[in-house]
């Protein structure tokens, strides 16, 4: 079996896989393949952008719901701003949270698996509609303070001309893990409530 379809076999079964021989040179291809697997199977939602790269959000990985399934057992969280994106000009612009995971069963792994893996991603909770300038935001887990943070960057200078719809521009508070059962509050200019289950 291919390596893009063990990682999309541990995407759709929410099973993390022990991680494979993979080469640096090989990650680009096989993270290309799992993401033209990813969007033939969900439809391409978004792209979430880091400083390993670029990864592609299907459409099920994006909610507006204040109650965020957790797929996978390594789950962690950033603060980011997501805009919204027609033809690569940036539309709306929101306060929300990135949940990434690994299909791996561990986070630390060179970065090559990183990219192989669509960037980690998972989740994207999409918050309020938010305004620049955003100001500095504070992060609560389980009523506990977290950190704080505000963005350094402007969308328009992010966003890619080919991109559409939600681009997750970047952590600006985080990451740290999280779990099913956490509460999370993120407080500033706007503010977020979400439950992890």
């Amino acid at each position: 079996m291919k390596k893009a379809e063990l990682l999309f076999n541990a995407y759709k079964s929410r099973k993390e896989i022990e991680p494979f021989p993979l080469t640096e040179d090989e990650a680009k291809k096989v993270k290309e393949e799992f993401i033209e697997i990813l969007i033939n199977s969900e439809g391409l939602g978004g792209y979430k952008l880091s400083g390993f790269g670029e990864g592609v959000l299907t459409k099920p990985m994006i909610t507006r719901e204040n109650t965020v399934e957790l797929w996978f057992r390594n789950h962690k969280l950033e603060v980011e701003i997501v805009t919204l994106v027609e033809n690569g000009e940036v539309k709306r612009t929101f306060l929300g949270l990135e949940i990434p995971a690994p299909r791996f069963t561990t986070w630390d792994l060179p970065s090559h698996y990183i990219v192989a893996d669509n960037i980690f991603a998972a989740r994207l909770y999409v918050g309020p509609e938010i305004d620049p300038p955003f100001g500095s935001f504070k992060l609560y887990i389980n009523d506990k303070f977290v950190g704080e943070g505000e963005p350094k960057y402007k969308p328009e200078e992010k966003v890619k001309e080919y991109m559409k719809g939600y681009v997750s521009l970047g952590v600006f508070i985080g990451p740290t893990s999280v779990k099913k059962g956490d509460k999370i509050r993120v407080e500033g200019k706007k503010s977020i409530s979400v439950s992890l289950i």
